[in-house]
């Protein structure tokens, strides 16, 4: 015992070496037993040490997927590398249908969006991102939307003037500029979302770590 204690019998104030009340000679209670304490964070094999996992439950893991509730926050650290993003929030607007609704594009382009628009599940998600991945992804846009603007001006000027092959060429860098920024736009893919919960793929496994397995419910598509 290393403070003075309280007589539980007559109340009087002892000394911390005393083993014996002087009023009463009532026994010193027993010390206190201090929690252990908890471990900072977690340990990977190479020696990374993981922040604690978050305060806020709703997030779990499934293997490589990330399960969260739609209401879940999180945390301040990069999805793509799982280094601090400083507080930089990436807010993006998810959405997800049934797979089967692409079947739909083959009969009617049209009918397809209408469809998708009034069956998709809606979900907003705020990824965090390092300095490194946001210049990375800037840069990313950047160039797809340079080849964009190109594959606008270098079909038109071709056929203008005659070059039919670099006419070519250049509606050739309009469809690859498509494909570039879907995937630029992308932090994560949406495996699915339903009514409560979100399933992503994408996500850093060292990000994935903080988080506890996922439960029964809900269950992985």
């Amino acid at each position: 015992m290393t403070s003075p204690w309280k007589c539980p019998e007559c109340g009087l104030v002892n000394f911390a070496s005393a083993a014996n009340c002087k009023r009463c000679q009532a026994l010193a209670p027993p010390p206190a037993v201090e929690a252990s304490p908890q471990p900072a964070g977690i340990v990977l094999a190479d020696g990374y040490v993981l922040p604690p996992p978050p305060v806020s439950s709703g997030i779990w893991r499934d293997g490589k997927t990330l399960v969260m509730t739609k209401e879940a926050f999180l945390p301040d650290r990069c999805v793509k590398c799982s280094g601090p993003a400083n507080g930089y929030r990436l807010r993006k607007r998810l959405s997800w249908h049934e797979p089967i609704l692409y079947a739909v594009i083959v009969i009617a382009v049209l009918l397809y969006l209408i469809l998708a628009m009034a069956l998709s599940k809606r979900a907003t998600v705020e990824f965090g991102l390092c300095p490194d991945h946001v210049r990375r992804r800037r840069n990313s846009l950047l160039i797809g939307w340079a080849s964009f603007l190109l594959g606008l001006i270098i079909p038109v000027l071709g056929f203008t003037y005659d070059y039919a092959a670099i006419g070519l060429l250049g509606i050739l860098l309009f469809l690859a500029a498509i494909i570039w920024l879907a995937i630029a736009y992308k932090v994560a893919n949406v495996k699915r979302i339903d009514d409560r919960y979100v399933w992503l793929t994408g996500i850093n496994e060292q990000f994935l770590l903080q988080f506890p397995p996922v439960p029964a419910t809900p269950r992985s598509p």
